[in-house]
């Protein structure tokens, strides 16, 4: 675990080994937290960690979407209020009753790469939740949650305007192929909440996977998004069929996907998506 200072109040860790990166924001009495990863004993630590170093407690965990490699470490954060969108807290409970069974977690648990991860493992929910938007503000020091959807329909980012930093959650994966084959993935709006995240004063992007950034890999993942878009909609008013679109829009460069089968199963959701 490599825990990173973004810039003066704000930490992350974006080396993989939380699974989906996770963030600290230290504001003048209190620290807010950003998901919680799916490596628990890491997490643990890196509360310790940030409060112990800034002398500070936890108060809040933001969750910006529901699946498993951004809350699993719920529990760490027990005792603190744990906020999130309407949304995701219905696609919570919705997984936790037919996904996040005792067998399927016992299956994770058995296979993660370290096999402490998820040791203990209890299921948390959110304590509050927003329809839209949230601010916390913690003396002149402001934090805003807000949901977009894209990557999911309660996909939601953290924005302190004071540090300019944001965490996109997953509706960012920096240098790699986006998983966006979830039930309510939306590229439409996926597309708003990149040119929202750009029009905004933000000096460092933490992507809910990969390296922490400038605008250069949003403005990338925008032009591929709207590329694919328009792609697909050419090529359904050409006449061609589903199949010949998706054999072609595979073909469009991009980085490849973390996992085999990502990218024809997100290219397959956006092709249902844009053209019904």
């Amino acid at each position: 675990m490599s825990i990173e200072k973004v810039r003066e109040n704000v930490y992350a860790i974006t080396d993989g080994t939380t699974r989906g990166n996770v963030a600290a924001y230290v504001l003048p009495t209190q620290i807010v937290f950003v998901d919680s990863g799916m490596h628990i004993p890491l997490m643990k630590k890196f509360r310790e960690y940030i409060e112990k170093e800034t002398g500070k407690n936890a108060s809040t965990l933001f969750i910006t979407h529901e699946h498993g490699d951004h809350v699993f470490g719920n529990q760490i954060f027990e005792d603190c209020e744990i906020i999130t969108s309407e949304s995701t807290q219905k696609a919570m409970v919705e997984s936790q009753k037919n996904n996040w069974t005792p067998e399927n977690l016992e299956e994770w648990k058995k296979n993660a790469e370290d096999p402490t991860a998820l040791e203990g493992l209890r299921i948390v929910m959110p304590t509050k939740t927003f329809a839209d938007e949230y601010e916390l503000v913690d003396g002149d020091v402001k934090v805003i949650i807000k949901r977009t959807g894209g990557h999911t329909e309660g996909s939601s980012y953290v924005y302190c305007p004071n540090y300019k930093v944001m965490f996109a959650g997953d509706n960012l994966f920096n240098h790699s192929f986006p998983w966006g084959g979830t039930p309510t993935s939306n590229p439409m709006k996926w597309a708003k909440a990149l040119e929202e995240y750009l029009s905004l004063d933000v000096e460092h992007y933490i992507p809910g996977h990969g390296s922490i950034s400038g605008k250069e890999p949003l403005e990338e993942f925008l032009a591929y998004l709207n590329k694919v878009m328009n792609f697909m909609k050419e090529m359904a008013e050409a006449g061609k069929t589903e199949e010949k679109i998706l054999e072609e829009a595979d073909k469009i460069e991009y980085y490849p996907p973390r996992r085999e089968g990502w990218k024809a199963l997100t290219l397959k959701k956006w092709y249902d998506v844009v053209l019904n």
